[in-house]
């Protein structure tokens, strides 16, 4: 890559043009390019913008512009380096500096992202987004007394500002119902209009904080409003995603994954963990990334986006067909791709965890473009990982049945009669870890859980709460603290309230 872009530069027949010295023509081309951008026509908007680049324009919101482009389609390295080319042109940017904060994010590199939401913040003290950005890699860094200072600067600036009220009550542990910010929450809740996104994110809170108090009657009055309000934003249906797992069943049989193994591909540096969401993937990846032979990089799409990509289309209906349809070539790809993604976040450690919980739908597919990876798979009480699913509002769309009893329960059968397949299909290759046993007896399950991943054992697993390991799921303040069992059983609390999941579960 290098190379190619110093050739480049070479090439350009030009001097470089700055800002205040376009042509009219080329200020023509920069409008209609943006305008192009805006009326959602990307690829003629990028090649205009390219066209400027080419004639040697040093302007930093053509180069931002550009990024961004670059960003929506997943080109992330190229739209790093715009920006970057952005800040030296024209160094506060707003819009350049907020971008790679959050592309170095997205990179792995908080350290990066946070000196640069410092650097907006130090200009702009009262962008309230830059500082609860910040807040949130200060959570994800363990920082939690620090993040805590952020989200609240963030409210006494702005107190409707419902996505930090969300956020701090996740870290924040509620002894009393005269707490000053549940207070807050209560009469902002009550304001007369109140939009759905904002009514979610405060109760989703407010659900969390009268659990901490010990109401679960009105935890879970909250949870319901927060639950039902999500769910129309999806109006999910269990049917496409048991068709999906219906055809992973039938082309990742025993047999075709072990008539096209990558026996050449003999790389055991992945770990996969994975399982349902909230069945202690976090607690898991960091345990394992207390161990100095182990890098922790949280949940990674490159497994699950080629896995998806290759293989499922319109034309195929979005289901797996037979893998004769497909070349060697194309497991090849998969492995040489996802090891070479995970290189370029770390080249030092011996082992990367991996802990996207949906890689359970790629098992067949690691089983034969990784063989020798390493997969854990976490185990938890259905009801315990279903309720707490339903009390989390996720950040993504990617979880749509998470968001009614009935339809949590549907999806946790289902991924039951997966795992249950890829034990008989794919014997041996799978290790599992039970939460409950890990949460009572860590001193006994975390040996067998490291050797389990041809790990020696270290004292520090067992002390992974002191471990600085960026975790950046929704499970962050929960693994800083040392290994408590409160979670186990906590249904029970609740089970009044849970007879669509209850009577809908199967083996319970």
């Amino acid at each position: 890559m290098g190379r190619k872009k110093q050739k480049r530069d070479k090439q350009t027949l030009s001097p470089p043009v700055s800002a205040s010295t376009l042509t009219k023509a080329q200020a023509k081309g920069l409008q209609r390019a943006l305008q192009l951008l805006a009326a959602g026509n990307v690829a003629q908007a990028e090649a205009d913008l390219r066209a400027l680049v080419a004639q040697g324009i040093r302007n930093a919101r053509l180069y931002s512009d550009l990024a961004t482009i670059c960003a929506r389609t997943g080109r992330w390295d190229e739209a790093g380096e715009l920006w970057r080319k952005a800040l030296r042109v024209e160094p506060t940017l707003l819009e350049a500096q907020m971008n790679l904060a959050e592309c170095y994010q997205r990179g792995g590199d908080l350290a990066k992202a946070a000196s640069l939401y410092r650097q907006v913040l130090a200009e702009r003290s009262d962008l309230v987004a830059a500082r609860y950005l910040l807040g949130n890699i200060l959570k994800a860094q363990g920082e939690l007394a620090e993040a805590a200072a952020c989200y609240k600067a963030v409210l006494e600036r702005e107190p409707a500002y419902t996505q930090a009220h969300f956020t701090y009550a996740g870290i924040h542990r509620y002894k009393e119902s005269s707490d000053p910010h549940l207070m807050a929450m209560l009469n902002l809740y009550e304001a007369p209009v109140l939009k759905d996104e904002n009514r979610i994110h405060l109760a989703f809170a407010l659900g969390k904080a009268f659990e901490d108090l010990g109401d679960y009657s009105r935890a879970f009055d909250y949870l319901e409003t927060g639950n039902e309000l999500r769910f129309r934003e999806f109006n999910y249906s269990i049917d496409g995603d048991k068709a999906l797992i219906d055809s992973i069943i039938r082309a990742f049989n025993h047999d075709a994954v072990a008539e096209r193994q990558i026996t050449a591909q003999n790389s055991d540096r992945p770990i996969f963990i994975v399982g349902m969401p909230r069945s202690g993937t976090s607690l898991v990846e960091k345990i394992l990334a207390s161990h100095s032979d182990v890098h922790g990089a949280g949940e990674l799409d490159y497994l699950f986006a080629l896995g998806t990509s290759r293989f499922l289309s319109k034309a195929n209906n979005f289901q797996y067909p037979s893998l004769d349809t497909y070349p060697r070539t194309v497991f090849e790809e998969v492995g040489e791709s996802y090891l070479e993604q995970i290189a370029r976040l770390n080249q030092e450690a011996r082992f990367v965890t991996d802990k996207m919980p949906f890689n359970m739908m790629m098992l067949g597919l690691i089983r034969i473009a990784l063989p020798n990876a390493t997969i854990i798979h976490c185990v938890r009480d259905a009801r315990d990982t279903c309720l707490s699913i339903f009390k989390q509002n996720f950040s993504t769309g990617n979880y749509r049945f998470a968001y009614n009893l009935k339809t949590v329960a549907q999806f946790y059968n289902e991924y039951a009669r997966l795992m249950e397949h890829w034990h008989a299909a794919l014997p041996g290759a799978i290790y599992d870890v039970h939460y409950e046993a890990l949460a009572q007896d860590p001193e006994v399950e975390i040996p067998k859980l490291l050797a389990a991943c041809g790990l020696e054992f270290q004292d520090a697993c067992l002390h992974f709460d002191k471990s600085k390991a960026v975790v950046r799921t929704a499970s962050a303040f929960q693994v800083r603290q040392p290994m408590y069992t409160s979670s186990v059983s906590l249904w029970k609390k609740y089970e009044e309230f849970l007879t669509p999941m209850l009577s809908e579960l199967k083996d319970t």
